[in-house]
């Protein structure tokens, strides 16, 4: 019987294991759903999802986020092919390509970049009128290209009359700018702040003409597989919007130094846009960009901008 009643133990014990190790690979796997891998460059308009995983607000939603920094927008786009991404931080005209290559990402949201329009110190440039002639320096093709031609627009300036020195690399444009190698050039934070401290003359921005082209979206595969955990994205999302809308910058400026990549000498003179709480971008908007790529002729698809969204990440 004692014999009898040990061998009954042992197969409790090893059936008790069994499941343990089937629950965990369960979990294991439950775990990897959940997860969402998001693509995003050193930029202000990600501050809001390194200061909701700082703040555990991912966990609260119940969501693992994993968040990738890319040094440039040609490895971010490769990585988002490849399928090692789930979504991405990046901009309207970048979502319109996408789907003319037959690549199916769809905006989820809008994000709070900003670039902005600095004349040289050397240049003699004070406004938009005396860019005639000028060299600016920008990435042809992208959304970079389009803000200078919708703030030349905005501002009754000929684009023709403007010459577009293509500068696809950010921290070169910075420099050639600071060597007065070309004389204006349109740059994101944290290279914007560094070419005004230089004594660059700032002639306009993105926000301040509100055009706002960058975005988050996600990959048709991913919205379908993972809208749980999209839309409890966004919910930590919008409650880091919040946070940081609410709370005095010195609470979380080593964060947005790590993120955006300014030096340490601008702690304390660092100044954040208002964020917004998740939403989509209007259709006129997107109605124009896909107008400009396909006066661009980078178009082969006659889109519309409700191909370019999904609202996932809204309801």
């Amino acid at each position: 019987m004692l014999k009898f009643k040990k061998i009954i133990g042992v197969a409790l014990v090893t059936t008790l294991m069994g499941a343990t190790l089937i629950s965990c690979n369960k979990k294991e796997k439950e775990e990897d759903k959940t997860t969402l891998t998001i693509g995003v460059m050193s930029s202000i308009d990600a501050v809001p999802m390194f200061i909701a995983k700082e703040k555990d607000y991912y966990k609260k939603e119940g969501v693992n986020v994993d968040i990738q920094v890319f040094k440039n927008s040609k490895d971010r786009d490769a990585a988002l092919q490849a399928g090692t991404l789930d979504g991405v931080i990046c901009d309207e005209v970048a979502v319109n390509l996408y789907q003319n290559a037959n690549f199916d990402v769809k905006i989820t949201g809008v994000t709070d970049g900003n670039f902005v329009l600095i004349a040289g110190a050397k240049s003699n440039i004070k406004s938009y009128g005396d860019l005639k002639g000028k060299s600016v320096a920008i990435s042809e093709k992208t959304c970079m290209e389009y803000t200078l031609d919708k703030l030349l627009e905005k501002n009754s300036i000929d684009i023709s009359t403007v010459n577009k020195t293509a500068v696809p690399a950010i921290p070169t444009r910075y420099e050639m700018l600071k060597e007065g190698k070309i004389d204006a050039a349109l740059l994101p934070e944290p290279f914007s702040t560094l070419a005004l401290n230089d004594g660059g003359v700032k002639l306009g921005s993105a926000m301040d003409a509100n055009i706002f082209s960058s975005v988050s979206a996600f990959t048709q595969k991913a919205i379908d597989s993972k809208s749980k955990e999209i839309k409890n994205f966004y919910k930590a999302y919008n409650d880091a919007v919040k946070y940081i809308n609410s709370t005095p910058i010195s609470e979380y400026e080593k964060t947005v130094i790590d993120t955006v990549g300014y030096p340490k000498e601008m702690s304390g003179k660092i100044v954040l846009p208002k964020y917004r709480e998740n939403v989509l971008p209007d259709d006129k908007d997107l109605e124009t960009v896909i107008k400009w790529v396909e006066d661009k002729g980078l178009s082969k698809k006659s889109l519309k901008a409700s191909d370019l969204v999904s609202d996932v990440g809204i309801k």
